[in-house]
């Protein structure tokens, strides 16, 4: 029996869609691997069949894809649970970094979970590599860390931050999020002192646990500080006072940091000398307010400081630690004798080598600075961020459903159980027909989308909700239009969605917390005259979100007076 790749896939890149076709998967060429010995080959076919559903994501459940992924995760399952087969050296690490992959092809088929193979592999020798490789956010099964963490400490670790990734598609899920705060909260001194795709786990513990990501964190910050890395640094800095570094791997005028943070450089060109630390690969960036710009790249697996190592700026900025694996590197350096952060990813580093963080007066509870900083908190004026207009002409769209469109801007990490159940329960109680639409992006990677579809349709009615992947800006701010009004996700909340959402004069409710993340967008409506529309909990979330749809008059009286205020 021959499985086809009749189904295609949609590869999301910056402004189109490539369609590629997916994999061939012959069963009965692997059992005969199997059966003959050839655990290597038989390794490499399954990684390379995997290996696709890692780069290529699919966002909708063909009948083709649905056959091809149950036929795949059948046979893959039951062959790598025999014990005796062994998964070879040269395999085990990546198949423990394909841990999100067959989380998410699982998740899609119809086995639902990795549960019942990893029953069967506890009974099994040698199953180490194999329970790792299984053992996901999405299992209800519970496996001892610690005796992960003695059998090798080296390969638990990486485990532990593969394991981290379906932050992005499994917080819906209640055995999901409950894992991963559980995953995030694990504390091994001895043993967890390494970690592989630091960005993932440093970033995505905010969206884990938003009052709990301070061990972490820290954590990660000291292995990186013990590294070689840090330790040969050996940085050779003669300030100049004039001299600012900007480093970020975003300053590109689409992206959400610079959105928010362009007018402050601006200002700050007049009497300060910029350059630009550029990290990553993106050609787009905006380097009009830099005098200089230097590139650092990943040279042989490693960044390569060279360009920066002797320096004399003044001031080091970093606008947005966290959302580049580069950033969090260079937060642990020692690169000029003041170091700050901004608002671009509004979360202490807790344990950087970061001496401020630069945010809003109207916005931040300093009695809570020492709480949510690790960092000296530094208040100006206003609200930490200046939002640029949006690059979008209003067409006053007419709408093409006929339910109250409730707008959801919220990338897949800010979506939650807690969350999701408050929309459901204003399903239950408005007499209105609701239709949310979520506008995820990139962020659901490896597969993680449909998955993540299902997650939702657990709590939500199938026919009432829709997930919107990457659209061009144009295009999702004309959805965005179309809808009849927008909630704020919480409790990390929207800085730029809420700029959109009231440029778009469409009435919005926040869910004010006790962090720039989650008050920045209250704020916002408190300048536009909205406070009413600002709840302090999940009561008045609902109330407010209900009466939004329930009563016409007042949501399109709220409209119009956006419309007279902004």
């Amino acid at each position: 029996m021959l499985v086809s790749g009749a189904a295609i896939a949609q590869r999301q890149t910056p402004n189109f869609f490539i369609v590629q076709q997916q994999p061939t998967f012959n069963p009965r060429n692997y059992l005969q691997l199997y059966l003959n010995g050839c655990y290597d080959e038989l390794s490499e076919a399954c990684i390379q069949v995997l290996e696709h559903f890692e780069q290529v994501p699919y966002v909708e459940a063909t009948s083709e894809l649905q056959y091809f992924v149950d036929v795949f995760i059948k046979n893959f399952l039951y062959i790598f649970s025999q014990p005796d087969y062994i998964v070879g050296d040269r395999h085990a690490l990546r198949f423990i970094q394909l841990n999100p992959v067959i989380a998410n092809l699982t998740a899609i088929s119809y086995q639902r979970t990795t549960d019942f193979y990893l029953e069967l592999l506890q009974r099994q020798p040698q199953n180490f590599i194999k329970i790792l490789t299984l053992l996901n956010p999405r299992c209800t099964i519970e496996i001892d860390y610690l005796q992960l963490f003695e059998t090798n400490a080296a390969l638990a670790s990486r485990w532990y931050s593969y394991y981290v990734e379906l932050y992005l598609s499994a917080q819906v899920s209640p055995f999901g999020r409950k894992n991963l705060r559980h995953h995030i909260d694990y504390s091994d001194d001895q043993r967890l002192v390494e970690f592989a795709n630091i960005a993932d786990v440093y970033f995505g513990a905010t969206y884990i646990n938003h009052e709990g990501d301070r061990p972490i964190k820290q954590r990660i910050n000291q292995a990186i500080q013990n590294n070689a890395f840090c330790k040969n640094a050996q940085i050779e800095n003669q300030p100049n006072p004039k001299k600012i570094a900007v480093i970020t791997a975003l300053w590109h005028k689409n992206h959400s940091v610079y959105r928010t943070l362009a007018e402050f450089l601006d200002a700050a060109k007049t009497d300060y000398s910029l350059t630009l630390i550029k990290l990553g690969g993106i050609s787009t960036i905006d380097q009009s307010l830099f005098e200089n710009v230097i590139q650092l790249d990943i040279v042989e697996g490693s960044l390569d400081i060279e360009p920066i190592r002797r320096n004399d700026f003044g001031i080091v900025y970093f606008p947005d630690i966290g959302m580049s694996p580069e950033s969090i590197l260079l937060s642990n350096l020692r690169l000029a004798p003041i170091q700050i952060t901004g608002t671009g990813h509004p979360v202490s580093t807790f344990g950087a080598h970061i001496d401020y963080i630069l945010s809003g007066a109207d916005v931040e509870l300093p009695s809570l600075s020492a709480k949510n900083y690790d960092e000296r908190l530094v208040l100006i004026p206003g609200n930490g961020a200046i939002h640029s207009r949006p690059d979008y002409t209003v067409q006053n769209l007419k709408k093409s459903r006929p339910e109250i469109i409730v707008n959801c801007p919220w990338l897949a990490q800010k979506i939650n159980e807690p969350l999701v159940k408050l929309l459901a329960y204003v399903q239950r109680k408005t007499d209105k027909a609701i239709f949310f639409r979520f506008f995820v992006g990139r962020s659901l990677r490896k597969n993680g989308f449909i998955p993540f579809v299902r997650d939702l349709a657990q709590h939500l009615e199938v026919e009432t909700f829709e997930v919107i992947p990457a659209k061009p800006y144009g295009e999702y701010m004309a959805l965005m239009e179309e809808g009849d009004l927008t909630l704020d996700s919480y409790p990390f909340g929207g800085s730029n969605v809420m700029a959109d959402s009231l440029f778009l004069r469409k009435p919005t409710v926040s869910y004010e917390g006790k962090k720039w993340a989650n008050r920045i967008g209250s704020q916002m409506l408190r300048q536009v005259e909205l406070a009413e529309l600002v709840a302090t909990n999940a009561n008045d979330y609902v109330r407010l979100a209900i009466k939004l749809v329930d009563n016409t008059a007042y949501r399109q009286g709220v409209g119009d007076r956006l419309k007279k205020s902004i």
